[in-house]
């Protein structure tokens, strides 16, 4: 069912495929895909270097001039066989686009805005466990999927819903118990339904019942997203269409540990109540040192790195330590979850950390409501990480409307300068174009892609010798008040 009714949402697209290809692993547009082996890449192995690092595939330019627009993020482990998945999940994902989007309508009033986010439910030394979000939009309406991927590190394999119970007897089981909340919520909704008299609700919910049998029938494709909390509260998600007609949306059921422990399995059993292995009371933050430079006297540029943090920050960060230089990085909330050491390490190595939204959706396609959760969960873990809340915003795309500014309650920092590194993978040409920028820009650039990295040593090196400071953006606006909802591309 959810192959169908994603199909069913992409046959409505139409899309250019051009530019297509650009991926973390360096796939230049014309060369092959990625195989999918275990890529290799630099990071520290200092106590900051998160187990669990992440990887991205990105279409589109951060830019509002983009109409068609693809983000995925995926995890990266020292798991040769999760990899392999997990790209492949991610790449399936990308295949599947690229046979719906058939041709290019360049009338077409809207485009296609969709990507990939994931949070990390579990992580032990026998089981690790994500939960995959996808969302898709077409014009203002975002439709969203879910899946959870659990690994056994043990026998290293892919589990699936049923292999938590020890017969199918025990899967039905349980969902005896997940039918009657399901029902109860969907008459809640056919109760607020005003216009119907309850003649009409009854026969509704009469129409629907088959449907609602198929969709929570005890197999693994309708059980393929669930989640749990350190408590143990265990959350099936239901898609949109599964259950009832698409106005209902999708569903979530909850259930305490007591209502279903007793179903699992023995050897999965302890699963469910799980102390973190990277425990967050490790990490103490401290704040940064600033380096106090003072921008209205002498000349300065601002780095500024959006989406991570990634598989490649580590390795930024290494490059910045040792050139004394400091930066901006606008992260994503859920990116930073995933990466906690990786934001941590940014912070107390001085650096400045800005909020990037939650999950890279357009905000201006989003209400009020929709927005500040998207500012503030992502405020929210950043503060969680590093004791100290972002004090400035950059939207995804850079796209802005009255709705975001008034939710943004903070500074909206943009830029002045964007060597186009999502597009040209690289590194020679995006450090010849950020090594152009004049005194008091702001460089848009990206610690998602490998190439960006490689650019950056020669980016200091021309740069310094041009005789900038290069600077986080709170230093280059240094004695000037800088206003809340309020649009900055540079240090007039």
């Amino acid at each position: 069912m959810k192959n169908f009714v994603i199909i069913s949402i992409f046959s409505l697209i139409i899309f250019s495929c051009k530019d297509f290809k650009e991926t973390n692993t360096a796939v230049e547009s014309g060369a092959q895909k990625p195989v999918l082996t275990n890529v290799a890449y630099d990071t520290i192995t200092s106590d900051l270097t998160d187990s669990i690092q992440i990887k991205n595939i990105r279409v589109g330019a951060e830019s509002t001039d983009e109409k068609n627009r693809f983000h995925v993020s995926y995890p990266n482990t020292k798991f040769n066989f999760i990899n392999e998945n997990e790209e492949g999940f991610a790449q399936s994902y990308l295949n599947e686009f690229e046979k719906s989007a058939i041709r290019i309508d360049a009338n077409a009033s809207a485009g296609v805005d969709f990507g990939q986010h994931f949070e990390v439910i579990e992580h032990s030394p026998t089981l690790m466990a994500f939960l995959i979000e996808r969302y898709t939009s077409y014009g203002n309406n975002y439709a969203e999927e879910f899946f959870t991927h659990m690994y056994d590190l043990k026998e290293k394999r892919m589990l699936k819903f049923s292999d938590l119970f020890e017969s199918p007897k025990q899967f039905s089981d349980f969902v005896k118990i997940i039918r009657p909340k399901a029902e109860l919520d969907l008459k809640k909704e056919i109760s607020k339904m005003e216009y119907l008299n309850q003649k009409d609700k009854q026969t509704m919910w009469k129409n629907m019942i088959e449907l609602f049998l198929e969709g929570t029938a005890p197999t693994d494709d309708n059980y393929s997203a669930f989640s749990w909390d350190k408590e143990g509260n265990l959350t099936i998600y239901f898609d949109k269409y599964q259950l009832a007609s698409g106005n209902f949306g999708s569903q979530k059921i909850t259930l305490k540990p007591k209502e279903y422990e007793q179903l699992i399995q023995t050897k999965y059993r302890a699963l469910f109540h799980f102390e973190l292995v990277e425990k967050d009371a490790e990490m103490k933050p401290e704040r940064p040192i600033s380096t106090k430079v003072d921008c209205g006297k002498v000349p300065c540029i601002a780095l500024t790195f959006d989406d991570g943090p990634s598989v490649y920050t580590d390795r930024l960060l290494d490059i910045l330590k040792d050139n004394n230089v400091k930066a901006t990085f606008f992260v994503l909330g859920k990116s930073a979850k995933v990466q906690r050491r990786t934001l941590l390490r940014t912070f107390k190595e001085g650096h400045q950390i800005g909020n990037h939204s939650w999950d890279h959706k357009d905000l201006t396609k989003l209400g009020a409501g929709s927005v500040q959760r998207q500012i503030e969960n992502t405020n929210e873990v950043i503060r969680e990480i590093t004791g100290s809340v972002p004090s400035l915003l950059r939207p995804p795309y850079g796209a802005i409307n009255s709705t975001v500014a008034n939710s943004a309650k903070m500074p909206i920092i943009l830029w002045n300068v964007d060597p186009l590194d999502w597009k040209d993978r690289d590194a020679d040409i995006v450090a010849e174009r950020i090594s152009k920028a004049n005194r008091n820009s702001i460089i848009l650039a990206h610690d998602i892609h490998k190439t960006t990295i490689e650019a950056i040593p020669s980016v200091i090196s021309a740069l310094k010798k041009k005789g900038y400071q290069l600077v986080r953006v709170d230093e280059l606006f240094s004695g000037i008040k800088l206003n809340d909802g309020e649009v900055y591309r540079q240090r007039k």
